[in-house]
């Protein structure tokens, strides 16, 4: 059994902090070829996570604590839309294809849903954008 409690969730902010990503992850997923990978991802403001999309799979994410904005981009890499999501805007689910990062404003912790089994993203699936800051 694999429990998420207040202790969990400090820890996983303090390995953040001290990680050269500035980003951990706690799985609740048996192994990567689960087919629903389920994770708890602590992030800190300057962590860098590149937009990217899923081409086959959709993707949920909901804030456990701190804020953090899901952007989603256009394919010339302009943003199209973004969410902020917080204690009162608790999460937003992704289509697939849809090119998206987020950026932690605060320490924070979310909750990831996506279809699995998990595999790398392929060269078309990551973008740097011209003018695009993750």
């Amino acid at each position: 059994m694999k429990y998420l409690d207040r202790q969990k969730i400090d820890e996983l902010l303090r390995a953040a902090a001290e990680s050269p990503r500035r980003r951990t992850h706690f799985n609740f997923h048996e192994n990567l070829e689960d087919p629903i990978n389920r994770l708890c991802i602590a992030a800190c403001p300057d962590t860098v996570v590149p937009p990217h999309r899923h081409s086959d799979k959709w993707e949920l994410f909901m804030v456990f604590e701190g804020t953090m904005k899901v952007y989603t981009y256009h394919d010339d890499g302009s943003v199209k839309a973004e969410y902020l999501l917080d204690q009162n805007n608790h999460a937003v689910e992704l289509p697939a294809m849809e090119w998206h990062n987020f950026v932690a404003l605060t320490p924070c912790v979310a909750f990831e849903v996506k279809p699995g089994p998990y595999r790398p993203l392929n060269p078309e699936e990551t973008a740097y954008f011209t003018g695009v800051k993750p």
